[in-house]
């Protein structure tokens, strides 16, 4: 009796951690601060796949990119955060924040070109999102992107942890 008791235990633990490994699998990309976020305002995180950006960029074709859209409530961004953004000239691209210039009432953020004399200046209308992750395309890191999305859209998470 007591084996049939181990081998259900060892069973349900099994099935819970390959039910939970999608999201161990996000919280490594995006972090644990930005994945319970996402429950909070799920219509502020979205993720994009082949968008075409230009050659300087950073981010590579066939990669996820994870972003928050400026609509969150607590979205800002620093020097070092890497943005989506439109550019003047049309089209968009991808580049780290070098610098900010907020002492004028538009703010202003600056990239650094792929010639690192020349800084470009990027203003706040311009910007899509603030990149929270990177993930590679594969079978499984598509199937973790898409259960998180249908969770974090569709269920409650704040309903089943709290009382009230």
């Amino acid at each position: 009796m007591k084996k049939n008791t181990g081998k259900t235990i060892l069973k349900i633990c099994l099935f819970l951690i390959l039910a939970n490994l999608p999201f161990l699998t996000m919280t490594h990309y995006i972090g644990i601060t930005a994945f319970l976020d996402s429950f909070d305002n799920p219509t502020s995180y979205s993720y994009l796949k082949d968008i075409t950006l230009p050659h300087d960029s950073s981010i590579q074709k066939g990669t996820y990119l994870l972003l928050q859209k400026p609509s969150h409530p607590g979205f800002s961004i620093h020097e070092g955060d890497t943005i989506l953004y439109y550019k003047s000239e049309g089209g968009i691209s991808c580049n780290k924040i070098y610098s900010i210039d907020s002492h004028t009432p538009l703010t202003t953020y600056y990239i650094t070109s792929s010639s690192a004399s020349e800084t470009t200046p990027i203003y706040q209308d311009y910007i899509i999102g603030k990149v929270v992750g990177t993930i590679d395309d594969n079978i499984w890191n598509a199937l973790s992107l898409k259960t998180w999305e249908l969770c974090i859209s569709n269920f409650n998470i704040k309903a089943v942890l709290t009382e009230n």
